[in-house]
């Protein structure tokens, strides 16, 4: 009997043993977290991009409505369940969507800059391969899981406004609507509030932009 029971709790030992090394070094969405260090996060931020990756850097993003530039880079600690950094996790695993599915990325165009270093850091500074435009908030994604922290608000547009991956005549038909009807932020590539020239010459500047 005694046996038996040194037993059982020799296997006991060993399934949770096993557990804990089952998650260890795996990033949890619980203990992983995202932050904007050097902007007001209670701001409404947009970025523009483009499908080539030719669109504004995270740290020439715009208040939304108001155009004034900003440092809205993403810097991200990737954590596994016990809270320890998760080291040399792949970019690719590491991505960004918006919460109405408006953001339409290229074959991995909102994947993190780089591979978490040795204290599980990695961030977005790059501009993203993306199109179309979202009016919900950026969520951030890890090892296919949302984080649990609270999402940006950080809206995004682009030239390639219907986001099928190319800036061609389909989307300068879009931004005319956009521009001779009511305010459209989806045709503000300036994010300042007002459809006018500067919209008109990102529009002409991307034309031909398409994913890699």
């Amino acid at each position: 009997m005694v046996l038996r029971k040194i037993m059982g709790l020799f296997v006991c030992v060993l399934v949770i043993g096993s557990a804990a090394f089952a998650t260890a070094g795996i990033p949890d969405p619980t203990e992983t977290t995202a932050t904007m260090p050097n902007v007001d996060t209670s701001d409404d931020l947009a970025l523009f991009n483009l499908p080539n990756g030719q669109g504004r850097p995270f740290n020439d993003a715009q208040i939304k409505n108001d155009g004034t530039s900003v440092d809205a880079h993403i810097e991200m600690i990737v954590r596994d369940a016990f809270g320890a950094p998760v080291a040399n996790f792949p970019r690719e695993d590491m991505w960004l969507v918006s919460a109405d599915g408006g953001l339409v990325s290229c074959s991995g165009g909102t994947t993190a800059d780089l591979n978490t270093d040795s204290e599980g850091f990695t961030q977005w500074v790059s501009p993203l391969s993306a199109g179309g435009y979202s009016t919900d908030v950026c969520v951030v994604y890890v090892n296919g899981l949302a984080l649990t922290g609270a999402p940006f608000t950080l809206f995004f547009n682009s030239a390639d406004m219907n986001g099928d991956g190319v800036v061609n005549l389909v989307d300068i038909g879009r931004f005319t609507a956009a521009y001779i009807g009511d305010y459209n932020f989806s045709a503000d590539f300036s994010a300042d509030g007002v459809l006018n020239l500067v919209d008109i010459g990102r529009l002409s500047g991307a034309m031909g932009a398409t994913c890699p």
